[in-house]
């Protein structure tokens, strides 16, 4: 099958299918693993502040681990604690909003989904590149949405 201005494709052979595929699979995990740390650094970064909170109404109530430290001993009695505890469990989800809504113009910025190269690559020997940067896993990460005229507001 050939698109105009494109050359038809040609079949791999058996071995270096195979080669390319794993090739495809380490480049793809490798992909995922930095993907995961961004992600993890975006969410650790964004959900600190009531991690901290939780943290410390945790630490500090008599009910949970009893600790007796000075700084639970003299400032955060039970009542501080289950305020700290309220507090943080409440900053939780709009925390947990805005970093996802974070990581995701992140990855939409740094065009994370061009990275992932699918298995038909290793298949095929000249699959141009505007054969599988189109499709993408999904639609949203490989359409250019501020070039249509469309605001986005993640």
């Amino acid at each position: 099958l050939a698109y105009p201005g494109e050359g038809a494709l040609e079949l791999r052979g058996s071995l270096d299918c195979w080669a390319c595929a794993v090739l495809v699979t380490l480049q793809n995990l490798l992909v995922g693993a930095l993907n995961l740390l961004l992600a993890g650094f975006v969410f650790g970064l964004i959900l600190l502040p009531a991690g901290v909170l939780l943290g410390f109404g945790f630490l500090c109530h008599s009910k949970f681990l009893n600790t007796q430290e000075h700084y639970c001993t003299n400032h955060l009695y039970d009542s501080a604690a289950v305020g700290l505890l309220v507090v943080g469990f409440t900053l939780l989800v709009p925390l947990l909003v805005l970093a996802l809504a974070a990581y995701c113009r992140l990855a939409r910025r740094l065009q994370l989904s061009y990275c992932l190269v699918p298995y038909s690559k290793a298949i095929y020997k000249n699959l141009p590149a505007s054969r599988y940067h189109s499709v993408g896993c999904c639609g949203c990460c490989s359409q250019d949405l501020d070039a249509a005229g469309e605001k986005v507001w993640v």
